[in-house]
């Protein structure tokens, strides 16, 4: 209720949405409050009942997951920038303090003040703020709140963490303990950066990767959920497997021919031509069409190819060729192309949906000819 107040008289464009978790007898008082505030000022107020049926899981992950589809929902259908987290600093020192308790592999130590949550942009600006003071701002400007009676109890760590540590804590040793979440997170900053100047090629000989400066520190950075035991695992099979491959936030990993690759994580792409004329000289993130090119980038088009469609490479693509029909798969393997340039490796279709050309490996037989009437060249 505070950081609604505050942010209404910052003048910020707001709408207000609430989950009801019915799960206390206080659930339906809150929800009277926030609609009473919201009918004063006039705010749009949005409301979803917590429906336990559609979601698996503990409840706490279950009700996490519900409130943020909720929020990703109303942010797409209101044209809305982000979502503001009440969280105040008591909540960062008991995150931290139970990331300490737990012995977690964090790739932050504390809460962010901004990231995005199941596609959701999130801000928290009240992190500068103890609970007690955010109280004390509502009680001076009669804003009226509830108290979650759930909260009292020791029935979740936080709650018992809260209790039993953070409330015999005085605002010095608080501001101590900031002091030091605030030092750790620098530290982990520099030691990301040094990794990740260390990560400017797109292959590694597997020596190379595994002697990167601070990649275990990089890895739980990427890895979720972060675990010692998750990162440990992940670089078991990068040191000993044959082949194998993971896919983290921002990045891709695989091992294969005897090396280490890295790549961003691939988007499927899918370009449909309605006409010669349309395809002349374009540049897409992953292709060039060309007037010029290789004899294995050219293919001869008709009339009755189009509309044709070019689109990333999807395993059971095969090309009829002049010595039989073949796998775009067994292209690969036999030229040895590592698994992140096939995954974005074009492929181009005409209208009965043939694969009619891949670059490199060449066009269908019925559609070479000496004078090809375009080249796509991949890129």
């Amino acid at each position: 209720m505070a950081l609604l107040d505050m942010a209404r008289k910052k003048g910020v464009y707001l709408e207000v949405a609430h989950m009801n978790y019915h799960k206390r007898e206080t659930a339906d008082r809150d929800e009277k409050i926030v609609r009473k505030y919201c009918k004063e000022y006039k705010i749009r107020f949005h409301k979803k009942d917590f429906d336990e049926n559609e979601y698996q899981g503990n409840f706490q992950d279950a009700a996490r997951k519900a409130r943020y589809d909720f929020f990703n929902e109303l942010c797409t259908k209101n044209k809305l920038d982000c979502v503001l987290i009440a969280h105040q600093k008591d909540d960062l020192i008991e995150t931290y303090l139970m990331q300490k308790e737990k012995k977690l592999g964090v790739s932050y130590y504390g809460i962010r003040k901004e990231n995005t949550i199941y596609g959701v942009k999130v801000l928290r600006p009240l992190l500068s703020f103890y609970k007690d003071e955010l109280t004390k701002y509502c009680i001076k400007n009669n804003i009226e709140y509830g108290i979650d009676e759930s909260n009292l109890r020791d029935d979740y760590t936080r709650n018992s963490i809260r209790h039993h540590k953070l409330d015999k804590l005085d605002k010095d040793k608080k501001d101590k303990i900031v002091e030091e979440i605030n030092k750790k997170n620098e530290i982990k900053q520099k030691q990301l950066n040094r990794a990740q100047n260390c990560l400017n090629k797109d292959s590694y000989t597997v020596n190379e990767f595994l002697q990167i400066p601070y990649l275990k520190v990089y890895l739980s950075n990427i890895i979720k959920p972060a675990s010692k035991g998750n990162v440990e695992e992940v670089l078991r099979q990068l040191k000993e497997s044959k082949k194998c491959e993971f896919h983290f936030e921002g990045m891709d990993i695989y091992k294969e021919y005897g090396k280490i690759w890295i790549s961003e994580p691939v988007k499927e792409y899918e370009y449909v031509f309605d006409s010669l004329k349309q395809m002349k000289k374009q540049k897409y993130d992953y292709f060039l069409i060309s007037d010029t090119g290789t004899s294995f980038e050219g293919v001869t088009l008709s009339e009755d190819d189009f509309p044709v469609m070019i689109r990333n490479f999807n395993k059971g693509d095969q090309i009829m060729m002049n010595y039989g029909n073949k796998k775009v798969s067994r292209y690969f393997i036999d030229h040895k192309i590592p698994t992140k340039d096939r995954r974005i490796w074009p492929v181009m279709l005409n209208k009965k949906c043939e694969v009619i050309l891949v670059p490199g490996l060449g066009c269908e037989r019925n559609h070479y000819s000496e004078k090809h009437s375009i080249f796509v060249i991949k890129l």
